[in-house]
């Protein structure tokens, strides 16, 4: 195609894409208006987003810090707001943990369960829930109620059985039994440790345990 050839044809399609723009003005512009408000929000909520992750770690942190120096009135305090202003989300329910943990640790264990239960309801983030249900499990063996430890300490080996709770999941289960006076289940649980844990800290405790059923 020769020079003045290529003139014409570029004129041509800047013509044609001109009396497009002329027939659709309303409409390219709405749709570029639209285009301009979805990635302006994106970006905002982007934005926001980080900015609220970055306000909560510290806030975490913080209370973490007050639990450390026992100051658990201050600790309560953070982890509270935390659970109230954003309620249903993953800093809601690891500010419940930590809060719940801190009750179990202080004997405070009806208050830590209920939280627990609050926690597996959101059942978010998924790296909570068997930390969490291990607490409940040791809540209710703490409260006196073997029979709904046991079902919890079965759930988390029947779903979670690779969790690196597992093997205090089991001593937690074997130790239910062995109060309920049910040494032949505790019995077996410890000897189900010895096989899945071979030469470890869980393996010589449960052989120490079946020595002395």
């Amino acid at each position: 195609m020769k020079k003045y050839d290529q003139n014409i044809f570029v004129k041509e399609i800047f013509s044609k894409i001109f009396q497009f723009y002329n027939k659709h003005k309303n409409w390219i512009i709405g749709i570029s208006a639209t285009l301009g408000i979805i990635i302006a929000t994106t970006i905002i909520f982007v934005i926001r987003t980080r900015q609220t992750r970055e306000y909560v770690h510290q806030q975490i942190a913080l209370s973490e810090g007050y639990l450390y120096r026992q100051n658990y009135v201050e600790a309560y305090k953070i982890l509270d707001n935390i659970i109230t202003h954003y309620k249903n989300t993953r800093y809601a329910t690891y500010a419940m943990y930590l809060k719940a943990n801190s009750l179990f640790e202080n004997k405070e264990f009806n208050v830590a369960k209920d939280l627990c239960v609050q926690i597996l309801k959101i059942r978010k983030p998924k790296t909570i829930i068997t930390p969490s249900m291990y607490l409940l499990g040791q809540c209710y063996l703490a409260l006196g109620n073997y029979e709904e430890a046991i079902k919890v300490f079965n759930e988390i080996i029947q779903n979670y059985a690779n969790h690196f709770y597992s093997a205090r999941v089991y001593e937690s289960l074997a130790i239910c039994y062995e109060l309920k006076g049910d040494t032949t289940s505790a019995k077996s649980i410890y000897e189900k440790m010895n096989v899945l844990y071979p030469g470890s800290y869980w393996s010589q405790l449960a052989q120490q345990k079946i020595s002395k059923l």
